[in-house]
């Protein structure tokens, strides 16, 4: 039994408070390795199984390259970009979309890429403004797998 008085003589401190003297202190150091190996062990698990999701199409989307004050900010003009498509052109790398500057503003847009470019370098960004006021174009261009992640990432499937 662990013993749970307080020995001012001892030089150990909680968890091995009463463990100097005690019989099983080799059974509850062998209980607290595994639990403590168990616990790191699940936790590098479930990082490596949420990496592996992440990766599937070898690209990921680093959130956190976006400072936490601006992520309100770039979730909104996210939204306006999805909401903005007014067509979509397939290309060999990646996609063109057509833009409603009502729904989203060319500085919005700008602002998107800025914030886009810091969580997904991988991107490549062309803002096109046609002639004579025409419409606004969005190509995102990229490497192998591009297309899949475009369509998942901004919810166009």
């Amino acid at each position: 039994m662990i013993s749970t008085t307080v020995n001012p003589r001892s030089l150990l401190v909680w968890p091995g408070r009463g463990l100097r003297e005690s019989k099983n202190r080799r059974k509850a150091w062998t209980l607290i390795t595994t639990l403590m190996i168990g616990l790191m062990l699940m936790n590098h698990e479930a990082a490596a199984q949420q990496a592996a999701s992440t990766t599937a199409s070898g690209l990921t989307c680093n959130i956190n390259g976006i400072l936490p004050q601006e992520r309100t900010r770039y979730e909104r003009l996210v939204e306006a970009v999805r909401r903005a498509v007014k067509e979509r052109l397939e290309l060999p790398d990646g996609y063109g979309f057509q833009l409603d500057t009502i729904q989203i503003s060319t500085g919005q847009l700008v602002e998107w890429v800025e914030l886009e470019r810091q969580c997904c370098p991988f991107f490549g960004f062309e803002v096109r403004w046609e002639g004579k006021n025409g419409p606004v174009w969005l190509r995102l261009t990229g490497p192998e797998g591009i297309k899949e992640f475009i369509l998942d990432e901004f919810g166009l499937r």
